[in-house]
């Protein structure tokens, strides 16, 4: 009888095999197939001998190891039944890091063959024992994996290769996976180039382990996030200080409620409290910048590179205010209130006549420890003081100059700078004074190349978030320019690096195995993953572009009121848009509707430089083409003169003429015999085949709700943890009350309500029935599918059918958290996230909800009887076609009795709920809902 080995080997009549049991008992192999997991370790040797000890010493060896048949004594040796994954080289490799240059291994150039194949001369057999001496097993393996693609001379270069200390870039993977990802990469290149491409891809992986040995070792150098709170809450007690007293004096020592209500700075204190905390983000960003070097390069490095930028940032304090930021009332956070107190400590100690010890970098990192907290706490009070879109800067109580902070321009002297003016495209805060900046730097430069940067245009709160970028794993923040301040997000979550050579390779490996194809010509890996990657992107988003009608795409570059015309026709180009313009046409939802067809989206470029001047959303009605939505950057209003030109443009757009078809007879439908019909019957067949092909194509666009309801679902309970499809289900099967105690949990969690309200307007079921023939519609009771009511017997059996069930059950849910909104209106939890990030819709619901049933902590928005709401945009309650009115149906959903809506208008005004309002009132929040 012959057993069957891994590897082609065959065990026969002479020997036995005996596999390791419970208890230490020996078990014979079977020959026959599927008696034994498929590359079990066995234990081979004569018919007559005790496998016994044999055994005991296959236990020590991993699985992969034994399939490289090592001697364990009493003429036994190690193998695998036949079924085992990989090649013998994995089980030699294995076998070797466990046992190292033991004799045990057997033959030594049959080994060596094993790992090697043709090229293993007795050369590379010296490279790869010192490799083994030197515990170099992700070299070896490497080598190991290479072998099929690199001639001898190549692979002693490879087993040559070193890591870094405490780096290890072959953690685990099978060396004949990886040699068959670089055969896919790397055979159609000559074998010099495919040398450089593997000790690329070596160094390549090593450098991002590098980095994230520095990203970790940055993040354990800072004070620990959670205690943000209490230095922000110092930093705004400091603050908050100069504000009290000055109350007081206008109020003569004692302010009430009212008489604080009444008060109002000067007109000069906004800008004097900017100009504190620009001096603040300066001192954050020096700390920053020094923490970093400190954390990569040591302390002597980081005092020299930089001492001078120290200094300029300590020249932004004077004495008597860093002893007020230090100075620590009884109880309160132990670090200084602002970060220029300890920029100035850094610089004294580490002065050029000072030594540094081991007490001075002690002193120097206890300080430093601080840098990403003052960094995030002064972000933040910075962002917010600018959230009011009302802002305006008076530099004195005369207004007799532009703001000015002399300090920045001598931070910049010292600096330089991190990011290139001439491409700042922020619009500068407003100034009272007439010579204020109006523009953009980058505009003012491209006009006067000698134009000097102002406080207004924001560059120091970049760098500031550029300096907290590191610590966060980024290179730098993002950037998208809008009023009143541009939105700068630092920490950014960065997908994991590839920390492997297996990992690295696999992944630019299965992008060739889905029709990607290598670069011809490429000098490092980074190349060949680059060009590798941009072909798979190329066919990913070749068939993911926006259908656009014939008649449109003739127009795409030529030339409409004085602008080049561009095509919107895939997400990336839209993203592009979006990040220059300061608009949300990169938003999921504008490629959606584009990608369906039911619109064309486009940019009105400048011939001379390529900047967009506006953004073109149209869609074809009857009667042909008409413009849906034009904005300039910002969302700002175009011009006049060219709305009117491109409306006249786009009125002109020629439409195809279609022939009608002949119209279908009208066939009735088949009636049962007999007395008794089942439900299904009683639907026309065309009606069920019509609904189950309109809702399949509405399903195939409520992916963000689904993940949406997922999200909401782990609120469950530690183990919910649903598909997109199941934590539907979940939720229809929840109670009204659970409903709401979901939804509140949840947006405590931080879930954003404006995601969840997005996500209930998914009602694929009431789309499908829209989309329906006139006369399909018409069935007796359809609309009860839609509208909540009870259904009807004939329609319980629809909505069970399996294409029907889906969206009956989205639209369910839909309805169910609306309810549930309603239910939370005066919540802190739902007022919160609003505040954070409202949308217009959902405002405009909540605000109709509390008027039609007044609250005790409410505020007025409009006067009683008045129609005219404040805030820009404008807005009107009795508009047919503004939000207010299209918001009623969406007020009545969250359980509001909108009837009596205009009674209450009349009676007591347009109320809001007092939780929502902010600083800058009811006008912030509706401006910031339509940014």
């Amino acid at each position: 009888m012959s057993i069957q080995l891994a590897f082609g080997v065959t065990a026969g009549p002479g020997v036995s095999c005996w596999l390791p049991a419970p208890g230490g008992t020996a078990v014979p192999a079977d020959a026959r197939a599927g008696a034994h997991p498929p590359g079990a370790p066995v234990a081979v040797g004569p018919l007559d001998a005790d496998p016994s000890d044999a055994l005991r010493q296959l236990s020590l060896l991993t699985d992969t190891a034994a399939g490289a048949g090592v001697d364990l004594g009493g003429g036994f040796t190690s193998a695998r039944l036949a079924g085992a994954q990989g090649d013998r080289r994995d089980a030699v490799l294995a076998a070797l890091k466990l046992l190292g240059a033991d004799d045990r291994l057997g033959d030594r150039a049959a080994n060596l063959v094993a790992l090697f194949g043709p090229s293993a001369t007795k050369r590379v057999g010296a490279a790869a024992h010192q490799a083994v001496v030197e515990q170099r097993w992700a070299a070896l393996h490497l080598a190991s994996a290479a072998s099929d693609l690199l001639g001898p001379e190549q692979l002693e270069r490879v087993l040559d290769l070193r890591a870094p200390e405490g780096i290890d870039p072959f953690p685990r993977g099978a060396a004949s996976t990886l040699a068959e990802h670089l055969s896919r990469l790397l055979s159609g290149y000559q074998r010099p180039r495919r040398l450089t491409l593997i000790i690329s891809l070596w160094d390549h992986v090593c450098s991002l382990l590098l980095e994230q040995q520095r990203r970790e070792r940055r993040a354990e150098s800072q004070t620990r996030a959670h205690r943000v709170d209490k230095l922000r809450e110092r930093h705004r007690a400091h603050f908050d200080e100069p504000l009290m007293q000055h109350l007081g004096w206008a109020t003569n020592g004692e302010p009430t409620l009212a008489a604080a209500a009444r008060w109002r700075p000067p007109n000069w204190w906004a800008a004097s409290e900017l100009s504190k905390l620009l001096h603040d983000a300066i001192a954050a960003t020096a700390l920053l910048r020094f923490a970093r070097t400190l954390s990569d390069e040591g302390l002597t490095v980081a005092a020299a590179k930089h001492r001078d930028e120290l200094a300029a940032a300590d020249a932004c304090l004077r004495e008597n205010e860093r002893s007020a930021a230090a100075r620590r009332v009884e109880g309160a956070y132990s670090h200084p209130a602002r970060p220029g107190c300890y920029v100035h400590h850094l610089v004294t100690a580490l002065s050029p006549e000072r030594t540094i010890t081991a007490r001075t970098e002690s002193y120097v990192q206890t300080r430093v420890a601080m840098a990403r907290n003052y960094g995030v706490v002064v972000f933040n009070a910075v962002t917010d003081l600018l959230a009011d879109h009302d802002l305006r800067l008076h530099h004195c109580w005369d207004t007799c100059k532009p703001w000015q902070t002399p300090n920045l321009h001598k931070w910049r002297a010292a600096t330089g700078f991190s990011r290139t003016p001439s491409s700042w495209d922020q619009p500068p805060l407003t100034d009272a004074h007439a010579d204020g900046p109006t523009v953009p730097l980058a505009q003012r430069l491209a006009e006067d190349p000698v134009a000097a940067e102002t406080p207004h245009d924001l560059l120091w709160l970049a760098d500031l978030a550029d300096a907290l970028a590191p610590f966060y794993g980024n290179d730098r923040a993002s950037v998208v320019h809008e009023r009143p301040h541009p939105k700068l997000t630092y920490d950014e979550p960065q997908p994991a690096l590839s920390g492997s050579v297996p990992l690295a390779a696999a992944q630019v490996a299965q992008l060739v195995m889905f029709g990607a194809t290598p670069p011809p010509r490429c000098g490092s890996w980074p190349e060949l993953a680059a060009g590798v990657s941009a072909d798979a992107v190329i066919t990913e988003a070749s068939t993911g572009a926006f259908p656009i009608p014939a008649e449109v795409s003739a127009f795409d570059k030529q030339t409409v009121a004085g602008l080049r015309v561009e095509l919107g026709r895939e997400p990336r180009q839209l993203a592009e848009w979006s990040g220059y313009m300061g608009n949300c046409i990169g938003e999921s939802w504008y490629a959606d509707v584009a990608r369906k067809g039911q619109c064309v989206l486009m940019a009105f470029r400048t011939p001379s430089d390529g900047r967009i001047v506006a953004n073109l959303d149209i869609r074809r009605h009857t009667g042909g083409w008409h413009v849906y939505e034009l904005r300039a950057r910002f969302n700002d209003d175009v011009t006049p003169a060219l709305e009117k030109q491109i409306k006249q443009w786009v009125e002109g757009i020629p439409t195809p003429v279609l022939t009608a078809p002949e119209p279908l007879l009208p066939v009735p439908p088949p009636r049962a015999r007999g007395g008794h019909r089942s439900p299904a019957g009683r639907l026309p067949v065309e009606l069920t085949k019509a609904l189950a092909a309109a809702v399949e194509q509405e399903l195939a666009s409520v992916g963000a709700a689904r993940r949406t309801y997922a999200r909401l679902a782990r609120s469950l309970g530690r183990s919910a943890d649903f598909e997109p499809e199941a934590a539907v289900i979940a939720l229809k099967r929840l109670s009204p009350a659970d409903h709401t105690d979901l939804l509140r949990t949840a947006l405590a969690a931080g879930l954003d309500a404006s995601v969840v309200w997005q996500a209930t307007r998914a009602r694929p079921l009431a789309a499908a029935v829209a989309r329906l023939d006139p006369e399909l519609r018409s069935f007796d009771r359809l609309g009860t599918l839609t509208d909540g009511s009870p259904l009807p017997r004939t329609l319980r059996a629809l909505v069970r059918r399996p294409e029907i069930a889906p969206a009956h059950a989205l639209d369910v849910v839909s309805r169910a958290i609306r309810t549930a909104l309603g239910c939370l209106l005066t919540d802190e939890a739902l007022t919160r996230s609003v505040a954070r990030r409202p949308s217009p819709e959902l405002l405009c619901a909540l605000v109709i909800a509390t008027t039609c049933a007044p609250q005790s902590t409410t505020d007025i928005v409009a006067a009683a009887g008045k129609t005219t709401v404040p805030g820009f945009p404008a807005s009107n309650l009795a508009d047919e076609n503004g939000p207010w009115q299209h918001a009623l149906a969406a007020a009545s959903e969250l359980g509001a009795p909108v009837d009596v809506f205009w009674e209450h208008v009349a009676e007591h005004g347009l109320l809001i709920p007092v939780a929502l309002l902010g600083k800058g009132g009811w006008p912030a929040l509706w401006s910031r809902a339509h940014r």
